[in-house]
């Protein structure tokens, strides 16, 4: 558990870091300060682009991932959405992609517990969210630790099934 004025302090200095700036898959970072959150655009792994072909056969275009706060499990919360490329008579259009079985395509399986939720704070935008609950267990909240604790949600519900390499 992390409290809101902590987390907007963390997140601050999350991106301040230049962790997201330095990873080889960050096409784009934006700090939203209104909104206390950080977007993300990805370019797809090698894994996850031969993932997408062999289970929707289907060529990836893009990751969006959206790191914000959940103020009823007081945690951070991630939000991700998929996009496919396309090819229709010589033009490339992207499109949200909605895969059928995307624990698997992400390759989290029995790792995460994903859903599919519209987000009103954000235009009725419809997202994939990594749920909140059992975060502390997982990242662990002792004393000792919160001071570090978005960083280690980050490395376990970010970077654990993407990677990370940098520049």
């Amino acid at each position: 558990m992390i409290e809101y004025e902590e987390w907007q302090r963390q997140l601050r200095s999350l991106y301040d870091s230049q962790i997201f700036q330095n990873w080889v898959l960050c096409q784009e970072i934006r700090l939203i300060d209104d909104k206390n959150a950080l977007l993300l655009c990805l370019k797809p792994t090698h894994k996850l682009q031969e993932s997408a072909k062999i289970i929707e056969n289907k060529s990836l275009d893009h990751i969006e991932l959206y790191l914000t706060y959940s103020k009823i499990y007081s945690e951070p919360l991630l939000l991700l959405r998929i996009w496919e490329e396309k090819r229709s008579d010589d033009m490339i259009m992207t499109r949200l992609m909605f895969p059928c079985k995307v624990e698997s395509l992400l390759g989290v399986e029995g790792k995460f517990r994903l859903g599919l939720e519209t987000f009103i704070s954000m235009e009725n935008a419809v997202w994939y969210s990594f749920h909140p609950c059992d975060t502390s267990s997982i990242v662990g909240d002792q004393k000792e630790f919160r001071p570090t604790y978005l960083r280690r949600w980050t490395s376990i519900f970010v970077f654990s099934w993407l990677g990370y390499e940098d520049l």
